[in-house]
């Protein structure tokens, strides 16, 4: 069952809470909703464009995106078990298992990072980051279509 959303940067109760904090600030709730999809637009772009950590306002903490090969093999309890994901697509047409080695990215993937550590608010480790679908398919668009964006993203060790 799909779980209600309790939160949106863009909703009705954000806009009326901006507007009590900010009395002087005469917007439409048209106009402020642009403005805030805008600024997440122009956040995301800037993170695809440049690989740069960049720290959010308010506290949220810093974003990035990382590149991370991914070990070939992996041991559980004592058995080795092929770490790789599975091309399900040729795997059914061939009708044998068919491994995706990410060759045109030199085995690495690529992924959005939060910063977990650099939020200031209360209870941050609760939390987690997901991006929307949209954000997500961007990144293997730009991944896929330029060589120069893998390279300019870098390794990023998680704490």
């Amino acid at each position: 069952m799909r779980v209600a959303v309790d939160w949106r940067s863009a909703s009705v109760v954000n806009y009326k809470d901006f507007c009590k904090k900010n009395p002087t600030i005469k917007l439409t709730y048209d106009d402020w909703r642009i403005i805030v999809y805008t600024f997440n637009e122009s956040f995301r772009e800037y993170l695809l464009e440049t690989g740069d950590k960049v720290r959010l306002p308010c506290g949220i903490g810093d974003f990035s995106i990382y590149k991370k090969k991914r070990n070939i093999y992996k041991v559980v309890n004592g058995e080795v078990h092929t770490n790789l994901p599975v091309d399900w697509k040729k795997s059914r047409e061939k009708g044998k298992r068919i491994y995706n080695f990410n060759y045109h990215t030199e085995g690495y993937f690529f992924g959005w990072l939060w910063f977990r550590q650099s939020a200031r608010f209360k209870m941050h480790d609760l939390w987690y980051f997901r991006p929307s679908r949209t954000t997500s398919r961007l990144l293997a668009h730009y991944v896929t279509t330029n060589d120069h964006y893998q390279h300019i993203y870098r390794e990023w060790h998680k704490m």
